[in-house]
């Protein structure tokens, strides 16, 4: 278990020491949001790493609901993985919400992050030999955490406005952990904005080709 531990040094890069966890997490996380920019199946079993990484990261640095988040996203890469695999992208729409889901959906997020801070910030003192520590960011990071949920449904179903959420949580998400002095994960979210742009870029023009077609 001693390899997991964020104090098990890859290498140092610019006096910041890479933990080999968070080397495998970071590097997996970046192919994996390439991947599902490009509309490809392996975004999903490399996914499946990059979560079971950062379960173990997010738990030495006390971000519970990230941590708990990756559980979700285990789950749910399996599910995409068996569904993409069935329906093969390629020939699979881009889809888009209705403007009622859309309000449902920001009235969901809202009171998920609210109810998700409350528990996350008690953590410590409901079970105190498991999380000896409280938690770091409780709200902020459940706002990361509800909305990644959203996303990675939206992004299973082909749905291009998880693109819109996923760049939300990857602005927040930097600045957590720059703040949290994980700089190596910073820099890699930052990078994963810019592909979430990218991405949300593509799947709206795809979806908007789709509907002129149609018409």
């Amino acid at each position: 278990m001693d390899f997991f531990s964020i104090q098990h040094i890859f290498f140092t890069a610019l006096g910041y020491p890479v933990s080999y966890v968070e080397f495998i997490g970071t590097l997996t996380g970046l192919l994996c949001v390439v991947l599902a920019a490009r509309d490809h199946i392996l975004t999903w079993p490399v996914g499946l790493v990059n979560v079971s990484c950062f379960f173990v990261l997010f738990w030495q640095l006390q971000l519970y609901a990230d941590m708990f988040l990756q559980v979700y996203f285990f789950a749910t890469g399996v599910y995409g993985w068996l569904f993409w695999y069935r329906k093969k992208p390629e020939q699979e729409p881009v889809y888009a919400l209705r403007r009622i889901q859309r309000w449902w959906l920001g009235v969901a997020a809202i009171l998920l992050s609210a109810a998700t801070g409350f528990v996350i910030s008690r953590l410590h003192i409901w079970w105190p030999r498991v999380f000896q520590h409280p938690a770091a960011w409780p709200y902020t990071d459940s706002i990361v955490a509800v909305l990644s949920v959203i996303a990675n449904i939206l992004l299973a179903k082909r749905i291009w406005e998880n693109w819109l959420l996923w760049v939300t949580v990857d602005v927040i998400a930097t600045y957590i952990y720059f703040q949290k002095d994980v700089k190596f994960l910073g820099i890699q979210y930052f990078i994963l904005l810019i592909i979430a742009a990218m991405g949300l870029i593509k799947w709206w023009k795809t979806y908007r080709q789709q509907t002129l077609t149609v018409k």
